[in-house]
């Protein structure tokens, strides 16, 4: 066999295989409620104890091996606000996204049938609920930054042309702030509400950023 009849067969069939060095996937709820005869989003406040404690978040986490972002979304709505799966009724897929740690993180839209406020206290230290009639009047306070590579002492820029004015590209990120009266929401969270109530409240307000730049700042 030739050196070119090896490298095709080695690669007979392939697809396109990814290398990047993160794959971890999550997915999130974004839970509709009823309250007080209007629809609104429920939010939950992380517990002070564990990891990125007292950020406002959407009920979500790790999706498992056979498992679809969908299943993953309801399993740790339910597990988080303590509901049965049931209960919870996906409305539909929203949109996915990179974070800055380069997580993959897809949303879906759901309601919330019947629920009385529950949450696990060992995740969550509080739950709150924004009317939809809120967002359609508040618009958020957007925010431009860049994210950079920062490099360790003895990273080897003799090996650069240019050593250690090397032009690094940065990635631009577009940031959202909500500042709601159960408190500020903004990161991962604020940007995937973003888009959804582009969606969902598209005949009812206009929300800031033209689709063009907004597509620049998506992951």
């Amino acid at each position: 066999m030739t050196q070119m009849e090896k490298i095709r067969s080695n690669t007979a069939g392939r697809t396109i295989e990814e290398v990047s060095s993160v794959r971890r996937q999550n997915a999130v709820l974004i839970p509709l409620v009823e309250t007080g005869g209007e629809l609104g989003i429920l939010f939950e406040v992380r517990q002070s104890g564990i990891r990125q404690g007292g950020e406002i978040c959407f009920p979500g986490g790790r999706i498992e091996e056979n498992e679809t972002a969908e299943e993953a979304a309801v399993r740790e709505t339910s597990e988080e606000l303590l509901i049965p799966r049931d209960k919870i009724e996906v409305i539909a897929p929203m949109h996915t996204m990179t974070g800055p740690g380069g997580a993959k993180i897809s949303s879906c839209l759901g309601i919330l049938h019947d629920y009385e406020g529950t949450y696990s206290k060992q995740e969550v230290e509080r739950v709150f609920c924004v009317p939809l009639s809120w967002f359609a009047s508040h618009k958020p306070r957007i925010s431009n930054a860049s994210m950079v590579v920062k490099t360790p002492e003895d990273f080897p820029y003799e090996l650069l042309p240019g050593g250690e004015n090397y032009p690094w590209h940065s990635i631009p990120r577009r940031f959202y702030f909500y500042e709601s009266d159960g408190g500020v929401i903004w990161g991962i969270t604020a940007q995937l509400l973003y888009h959804c109530l582009k969606v969902i409240l598209s005949d009812d307000t206009e929300t800031p950023g033209a689709d063009g730049e907004d597509r620049e700042f998506l992951s």
